[in-house]
Protein backbone atom coordinates (compact mmCIF):
# COMPACT_ATOMS: atom_id res chain seq x y z
CA UNK A 1 0.00 0.00 0.00
CA UNK A 2 2.92 2.06 0.43
CA UNK A 3 4.15 1.72 -2.76
CA UNK A 4 0.83 3.37 -4.53
CA UNK A 5 1.84 6.18 -2.40
CA UNK A 6 4.94 6.88 -3.42
CA UNK A 7 4.29 5.92 -7.07
CA UNK A 8 2.17 9.06 -6.86
CA UNK A 9 -1.77 7.91 -6.41
CA UNK A 10 -3.38 10.95 -5.92
CA UNK A 11 -7.26 11.43 -5.13
CA UNK A 12 -8.35 15.51 -5.64
CA UNK A 13 -10.60 16.93 -3.67
CA UNK A 14 -12.00 20.67 -4.84
CA UNK A 15 -14.78 22.07 -2.66
CA UNK A 16 -17.41 24.54 -4.98
CA UNK A 17 -20.13 26.31 -4.21
CA UNK A 18 -21.81 25.69 -8.14
CA UNK A 19 -20.57 23.33 -10.55
CA UNK A 20 -21.37 23.87 -13.66
CA UNK A 21 -20.17 22.96 -17.46
CA UNK A 22 -17.27 24.66 -17.63
CA UNK A 23 -16.30 23.56 -14.50
CA UNK A 24 -16.33 20.30 -15.82
CA UNK A 25 -14.96 21.31 -19.34
CA UNK A 26 -12.05 22.25 -17.15
CA UNK A 27 -11.78 19.24 -14.91
CA UNK A 28 -11.23 17.14 -17.47
CA UNK A 29 -8.38 18.43 -18.66
CA UNK A 30 -6.92 18.38 -15.28
CA UNK A 31 -7.46 14.68 -15.50
CA UNK A 32 -6.16 14.16 -18.67
CA UNK A 33 -2.90 16.30 -17.93
CA UNK A 34 -2.35 15.04 -13.97
CA UNK A 35 -4.17 11.36 -14.14
CA UNK A 36 -5.27 11.28 -10.63
CA UNK A 37 -6.75 7.92 -9.23
CA UNK A 38 -10.37 9.97 -8.39
CA UNK A 39 -11.31 13.40 -8.14
CA UNK A 40 -14.18 14.45 -6.15
CA UNK A 41 -16.10 18.12 -6.29
CA UNK A 42 -18.06 18.59 -3.37
CA UNK A 43 -20.58 21.81 -3.87
CA UNK A 44 -23.47 22.62 -1.27
CA UNK A 45 -25.76 22.81 -4.01
CA UNK A 46 -27.83 20.52 -6.34
CA UNK A 47 -25.92 21.18 -9.75
CA UNK A 48 -28.35 21.06 -13.16
CA UNK A 49 -29.10 17.79 -14.39
CA UNK A 50 -27.29 18.71 -17.54
CA UNK A 51 -24.18 19.22 -15.89
CA UNK A 52 -24.77 15.97 -14.23
CA UNK A 53 -25.05 14.39 -17.17
CA UNK A 54 -21.84 15.65 -18.05
CA UNK A 55 -20.08 14.17 -14.96
CA UNK A 56 -21.43 11.13 -16.03
CA UNK A 57 -19.05 10.65 -19.02
CA UNK A 58 -15.97 11.02 -16.96
CA UNK A 59 -14.77 8.25 -15.56
CA UNK A 60 -12.78 8.98 -12.21
CA UNK A 61 -15.12 12.02 -10.98
CA UNK A 62 -17.38 11.95 -8.75
CA UNK A 63 -19.55 14.88 -7.44
CA UNK A 64 -21.02 14.66 -3.48
CA UNK A 65 -23.36 17.01 -2.44
CA UNK A 66 -22.88 18.07 0.71
CA UNK A 67 -22.15 21.46 2.82
CA UNK A 68 -19.55 19.76 5.23
CA UNK A 69 -16.59 19.46 3.37
CA UNK A 70 -14.62 18.84 6.27
CA UNK A 71 -16.25 15.72 7.19
CA UNK A 72 -16.52 14.45 3.59
CA UNK A 73 -12.92 14.43 3.25
CA UNK A 74 -11.94 12.37 6.48
CA UNK A 75 -14.45 9.63 4.99
CA UNK A 76 -12.56 9.95 2.32
CA UNK A 77 -9.08 9.73 3.54
CA UNK A 78 -10.48 6.56 5.14
CA UNK A 79 -11.44 5.17 2.36
CA UNK A 80 -8.49 5.97 0.16
CA UNK A 81 -5.77 5.24 2.25
CA UNK A 82 -3.48 4.01 -0.26
CA UNK A 83 -3.24 7.24 -1.90
CA UNK A 84 -2.37 10.52 -1.14
CA UNK A 85 -5.92 12.78 -0.97
CA UNK A 86 -4.75 16.27 -1.86
CA UNK A 87 -7.58 19.38 -1.92
CA UNK A 88 -7.40 21.05 -5.08
CA UNK A 89 -8.60 25.23 -5.39
CA UNK A 90 -11.50 25.29 -7.27
CA UNK A 91 -10.40 27.88 -9.36
CA UNK A 92 -7.11 25.95 -10.32
CA UNK A 93 -9.01 22.55 -11.15
CA UNK A 94 -11.24 24.34 -13.61
CA UNK A 95 -8.56 26.29 -15.19
CA UNK A 96 -9.37 30.87 -15.96
CA UNK A 97 -12.60 30.59 -17.22
CA UNK A 98 -14.24 27.77 -15.33
CA UNK A 99 -15.23 30.29 -12.61
CA UNK A 100 -17.32 32.69 -15.23
CA UNK A 101 -19.90 29.29 -15.12
CA UNK A 102 -20.55 29.07 -11.70
CA UNK A 103 -21.45 32.60 -11.01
Amino acid sequence: MASAKQSGAKILLSNMDKIGIVHLQGVEKYLEKYKPKKCFLFTPSQPHENVLKYAEHIQSLKIIISSNFQEEKKKIEKEYTDSKVVTVDPYQLAGRDGMLDGA
